[in-house]
């Protein structure tokens, strides 16, 4: 699994979907629905150029949208 998947599942699905199934599908360990909110947020901000914006998450960390997008790779859902 991996980018070339996310990209297919993205093709077939709308976006809520693909990112659901990415979340729980395309990691290991799979990331916790918890976390749905914040990847949504953080494709939005990086959509609209705002890297350095400080999202808090769930797990009581605050990371920059930048960082969100690296460490739930989160790339082809801005392509």
């Amino acid at each position: 699994m991996g980018r070339l998947q996310a990209g297919e599942i993205i093709a077939m699905l709308k976006e809520d979907q693909a990112l659901r199934w990415h979340l729980q599908y395309n990691h290991y360990p799979p990331i916790h629905e918890v976390f749905l909110p914040v990847a949504k947020k953080a494709i939005e901000l990086a959509r609209e150029d705002r890297w350095e914006e400080v999202i808090d998450m769930p797990n009581g960390k605050s990371l920059t949208v930048a960082k969100i997008v690296e460490g739930l790779h989160l790339e082809t859902f801005l392509e």
